[in-house]
């Protein structure tokens, strides 16, 4: 008897729906599952890294080894015990080196030393892994404005070139991206000069800065860091920038023993820790840190300063600026600027929330027996299947599941642990190994590419 089809859903096409991706299609091919995963993407293939759609300029370099690719770490067998050992050799088709073979570049890159890929770069190999992951995989140029929770599935909202639609019920939803910036508190007339890291860097041209300009940046982590390095880059000493953090830059720590937890939470027990050791552990490795290539950069660039305290107030200035009000030990510090970026942390659930109806939020809430607001509550509900426990229909929510499951699974250090986890949730319950098929490229019917 032929196992039913699972219908999931896949939020954001990057580096964690690449990963799904190729998981699914080597899960299709062996007949470990029958998966239908359709991937949403409002814009393009990895858009948050070609350095056209915000986030990043493309030029920086990945804080993350290329070799943590969309497989990594290759230990499947503790998901899917002997299957593993087949279901990883046929994911090194999708491995980056593979990716590097086939467009011919793997030899600069070995005699160059295995430098770190820019973000452009990366983006390129997420789109060569989603022209190639097929088998039971679509990705959609549209979208998603809406999300509709039912006892048989979610239901996906979306607009594309044909307009306004309905998808029908999925067993799970993933949602991927980055977190929704805060809000600053300010005054409504300087609203069009506060900025974010989502909007594309070349917005910053419009605003035709002159020399002795001033930009105000702030966050202590690498977006803060990527932004201050563009405007750097880009102006030179024209323009200055100060960063506004409530501590001194802090590197993040890459020694061997950091990195393995990273890779693989269960090298130290990690559901075993008490919370609060697994708080400080993603407070020193990955919250509100700096690469140290970024920190080396920074130390160079001539115009960036540091500001210790914590925004209060953002409003008029003097001469048309903006006044930025900073709460510092002891005294306040008041600096008028012409541009103010946020670069401050968000969280995962903004997004969830905002696209909710408010009949769906309610039942979601009574499933969970918590509020979506309750960021802290929900971090500690996130099951070994990276989703908020006990609710059906699934819902992944990869970017939240740092304390409870594992501090790689919100970025990039596991994206195949990642992937073995929520996919293993729609496993055949006696999975039997099919003769091999070849993962060949794209077909003529262009399965796997946007629409």
């Amino acid at each position: 008897m032929t196992a039913p089809r699972a219908r999931v859903a896949v939020v954001g096409a990057g580096p964690k729906a690449a990963a799904l991706a190729a998981k699914a299609h080597v899960l299709n091919e062996l007949g470990l599952a029958s998966l239908e995963l359709s991937i949403y993407e409002r814009d393009e293939i990895a858009a948050h890294w070609t350095g056209r759609a915000g986030w990043t300029s493309g030029t920086e370099r990945l804080g993350t080894r290329a070799e943590k690719d969309v497989g990594f770490p290759y230990r499947s067998t503790v998901r899917f015990g002997a299957h593993g050992k087949e279901i990883d050799a046929r994911m090194q088709a999708f491995s980056w080196q593979s990716h590097l073979i086939d467009t011919g570049s793997y030899q600069q890159w070995i005699d160059a030393g295995l430098p770190s890929p820019t973000h452009r770069q990366f983006a390129d190999y997420l789109k060569w892994v989603l022209t190639r992951a097929v088998t039971g995989v679509r990705v959609r140029r549209a979208e998603v404005t809406g999300l509709g929770y039912r006892p048989d599935g979610w239901v996906l909202e979306h607009r594309d070139r044909g307009g306004p639609r309905h998808e029908t019920p999925f067993d799970g939803l993933v949602l991927t991206g980055h977190a929704v910036p805060g809000t600053l508190p300010h005054h409504p007339q300087v609203t069009d000069r506060l900025l974010t890291p989502a909007g594309p860097r070349d917005l910053l041209r419009s605003f035709s800065l002159r020399p002795g300009s001033r930009i105000c940046v702030v966050g202590a982590g690498e977006s803060a860091a990527s932004y201050a390095l563009y405007v750097a880059d880009t102006f030179g000493e024209d323009v200055s920038v100060s960063i506004v953090s409530p501590y001194l830059p802090r590197s993040r720590a890459e020694s061997f023993v950091e990195d393995r937890v990273y890779s693989d939470p269960q090298t130290a027990a990690w559901t075993q820790l008490p919370e609060r050791d697994r708080r400080d552990f993603i407070s020193r490795t990955d919250r509100g840190v700096i690469s140290p290539r970024a920190l080396e950069e920074l130390s160079r660039a001539r115009g960036v300063s540091f500001v210790l305290g914590r925004i209060r107030y953002v409003g008029p200035g003097a001469s048309g600026r903006i006044r930025v009000t900073v709460d510092q030990p002891g005294e306040v510090l008041r600096s008028d600027y012409d541009l103010v970026v946020n670069c401050t942390g968000g969280s995962p659930l903004h997004r969830l929330t905002a696209l909710l109806d408010d009949a769906s939020a309610g039942e979601v809430e009574a499933g969970l027996g918590v509020s979506l607001r309750d960021e802290a509550a929900l971090a500690r509900e996130v099951d070994a299947s990276l989703a908020l426990r006990g609710l059906r229909p699934r819902l992944h929510i990869p970017g939240l599941a740092g304390l409870a499951q594992g501090p790689g699974f919100a970025n990039l250090s596991s994206l195949g642990l990642l992937s073995d986890r929520v996919l293993g949730a729609y496993e055949h319950p006696a999975p039997t190994l099919l003769p091999a098929r070849s993962t060949g490229a794209v077909t003529a019917s262009g399965r796997g590419t946007p629409e």
